[in-house]
């Protein structure tokens, strides 16, 4: 779907306004996406870099909404899954 000029402003200016409300900036997203996708990464083999969305409740409360594509799930081990040291006596 292609959006029209206007209709695309429109959202432009919307999410400008959301992002206002909220008290987040451009880089304050970037460094929090940027955050999330080293972690995440950690975990997953991400296909791209995660997509942040932060919005603030009539009730002053911060939605937080990471949104994450992944083609796997990286295989390791915890110290929980370890042999227990064998202690001499």
């Amino acid at each position: 779907m292609v959006l029209k000029p206007a209709k695309l402003m429109e959202e432009r200016m919307k999410e400008m306004l959301i992002r206002d409300k909220a008290g987040v900036g451009e880089g304050f997203s970037a460094a929090l996406s940027g955050d999330v996708g080293r972690v995440l990464g950690d975990y997953f083999e991400l296909v791209s870099r995660p997509a942040v969305k932060v919005a603030r409740g009539e009730d002053g409360a911060y939605e937080v909404t990471v949104t994450a594509r992944a083609s796997a799930v990286k295989r390791f081990r915890t110290t929980e899954e370890l042999p227990s040291p064998v202690i001499p006596s």
